[in-house]
C-alpha cells in the first residue's frame, strides 16, 4: 500500500486479512520445506564432490585432529596445521609431520 494513501497505517502485513494470513503461513511453510530440500540437496552433492584435501581442509578448518592410514599400512594421527595442493601437515608431539596425499589411503577424524 502506497504510504501517501490515507487508509495507510504503517503496517505492511497481510495479517489483517484472515484469507491473506493463512496463504501467507502456508507460503512460508512450503518456503522452509524447499529450502531444506535444497540444503540438504546441497551438502549431499558437495560430499560425493569432495576429495581427501578437501576433507582434510575442513579437518584444518575446524581444529580437528585426523588419522591417516597410508598405503604400506602405517598410521599417522594429529592435529591437522596444513594442506597443501598435495600433502597434509599433522602436528605430532611438538613435530611436524608432512603426509602425502596419494599416499593416504583411509582417514579418520576426532580420534
Amino acid at each position: 500500500m502506497d504510504p501517501d494513501d490515507a487508509r495507510w497505517n504503517g503496517d505492511e502485513t497481510i495479517a489483517g486479512h484472515p484469507d491473506l494470513a493463512a496463504l501467507g503461513r502456508r507460503l512460508r511453510i512450503e518456503l522452509d520445506e524447499t529450502l531444506r530440500a535444497e540444503q540438504y540437496a546441497a551438502r549431499v552433492s558437495a560430499q560425493r564432490r569432495s576429495t581427501i584435501r578437501d576433507r582434510a581442509l575442513l579437518a584444518a578448518d575446524r581444529a580437528e585432529c585426523l588419522e591417516l592410514e597410508v598405503a604400506n599400512g602405517s598410521t599417522f594421527s594429529g592435529l591437522v596445521v596444513g594442506v597443501g595442493a598435495d600433502h597434509v601437515i599433522l602436528a605430532v608431539g611438538g613435530r611436524s609431520r608432512w603426509v602425502a596425499l596419494h599416499h593416504i589411503a583411509a582417514m579418520w577424524t576426532g580420534r
